[in-house]
């Protein structure tokens, strides 16, 4: 392993705030890139903050001071990711990137909800391959839409699963 280089961990599951936290206080230099995220809990719509790679987290720490080991030993950590036998190096600019990214000024948001007003197709069940217009959620797991039928808009919950957006953009 080189000095100063970054390093690509596998934590146990969910536990890249514990890794984190232990390394830290190890004096290890830590990074798990952060996004907000958009998803239905209880029916509603709520904006969660999960790691960008879950269970990964990149590590860059002196040898001379902290052992490999003791890295990998750390609670939280599973273990150094390897390519033939060695730990893989992440290059330094990837980090950068990542890190101007994720930073806490980006405003940027992941999801894939539709809004209201969005054109989706129906892939599945009864009504596959008629459009639809999404008006609201319904529940965790379905959305309440207005299907084109008979030359009339009838309102129907489906399944999210059932629903992808189509590529035609407002007329």
């Amino acid at each position: 392993m080189k000095e100063g280089s970054w390093f690509l961990l596998q934590t146990k599951s969910r536990q890249e705030a514990r890794a984190l936290e232990n390394l830290e206080r190890q004096g290890v230099d830590s990074f798990c890139p952060m996004v907000r995220v958009e998803k239905v809990s209880r029916g509603t719509r709520v904006v969660k903050e999960e790691a960008l790679f879950p269970s990964y987290l990149f590590v860059n720490f002196n040898q001379s001071k902290v052992s490999a080991t003791s890295v990998r030993s750390t609670r939280g950590v599973s273990h150094f990711v390897t390519c033939g036998g060695s730990p893989v190096v992440v290059p330094k600019n990837l980090i950068e990137q990542l890190r101007k990214r994720t930073g806490s000024n980006s405003d940027e948001l992941v999801s894939d909800l539709p809004k209201i007003g969005d054109q989706l197709q129906i892939i599945d069940g009864p009504f596959r391959g008629l459009n639809a217009v999404f008006t609201e959620i319904d529940g965790n797991q379905r959305a309440v839409v207005l299907v084109d039928l008979l030359n009339q808009q009838v309102k129907a919950s489906l399944p999210f699963k059932s629903l992808t957006a189509t590529d035609k953009g407002p007329d």
